[in-house]
């Protein structure tokens, strides 16, 4: 297994075998490449680092909705069918959190991931992976209709039969992937009980970050980090949703809305405009039918 260790992370980076790169023709690709999608949470965190560090890409787009992640060609780049996937001339690296680690070492310019901060990113950023499949539930209950969401069954089949090996080993995270989109499956949609669970996880946790931002600037220190671009695509996710912070997290809300001033940070979160309209008239059914954010956000 490759193991590349920083001097100042305490890092395992996630990077594929040759041996588990079955689409042999990015071994060839040259530069950095960004296979990713428009309306992904962690392809727009990453896509901001881009911007923020100032780093030449080329750009790969995958599109979920029609299930380009799930093809027997993407599935040959990273077994566990998600993005965003880094192809570092013939190499590739999986799960963006490694891919920035990675990246803000280097290019050593504008350092996000700052040495003295090391342990305190790594944990917030532990917290933040952590809770994704609860922002997955609410964006595929309240952003579009579940019929939209859900994914074709051939292209699951295509998924569970393709290749579990990443660094050599069968990969547990691959596995994770497949319930959640079977359930998804089966369950029609989200259960109510999955999303009332997920909003309680993220008012804890932005509680948390809101007691952070009452002491410095940004949520690690007064220097912008990883930890703050991560964030803020949380927030501007739970915006979209109808989550308000003002009255519950002053501290969170205005430094969300300087960051807002941001324009990579403004524009790498906006929802496609095809997806932006479906969000619309969606929200509309959602209050028609009683079924709002905020019958749920406003529960014990």
């Amino acid at each position: 297994m490759p193991i590349l260790i920083y001097p100042f992370l305490k890092i395992i980076m996630v990077k594929l075998l040759d041996t588990d790169i079955k689409t042999k023709e990015v071994k060839k690709w040259q530069g950095i490449n960004i296979l990713h999608f428009q309306g992904s949470s962690c392809s727009q965190k990453l896509r901001i680092f881009l911007k923020e560090k100032n780093i030449n890409w080329k750009s790969h787009h995958v599109n979920l909705v029609t299930g380009d992640n799930f093809t027997d060609w993407f599935l040959g780049i990273n077994p566990r069918g998600v993005v965003p996937v880094l192809v570092d001339n013939g190499e590739v690296h999986i799960e963006s959190n490694d891919i920035i680690k990675y990246l803000d070492n280097k290019f050593p310019s504008k350092i996000l991931w700052p040495s003295n901060e090391a342990n305190k990113i790594e944990k917030f950023l532990e917290e933040e992976d952590g809770i994704h499949l609860d922002l997955r539930n609410l964006t595929m209950k309240f952003v579009a209709p579940t019929f939209l969401m859900k994914k074709k069954e051939k292209d699951i089949k295509n998924f569970e039969e393709s290749s579990n090996f990443v660094e050599g080993v069968e990969d547990k995270q691959k596995q994770i992937q497949l319930n959640f989109h079977k359930n998804f499956i089966k369950d029609n949609g989200i259960s109510s009980s999955s999303i009332q669970k997920s909003i309680n996880v993220f008012k804890e946790k932005l509680t948390k970050i809101d007691n952070e931002l009452s002491k410095q600037k940004f949520i690690v220190s007064n220097q912008l980090t990883i930890v703050d671009i991560a964030w803020f695509v949380y927030l501007r996710r739970l915006e979209t949703i109808g989550f308000t912070f003002k009255k519950n997290y002053p501290n969170l809300s205005k430094w969300f809305i300087e960051l807002k001033n941001n324009k990579n940070f403004l524009k790498e979160t906006s929802l496609p405009t095809p997806l932006k309209i479906i969000s619309s008239i969606f929200k509309a059914y959602l209050f028609l039918t009683g079924q709002t954010f905020n019958k749920y956000l406003n529960k014990d």
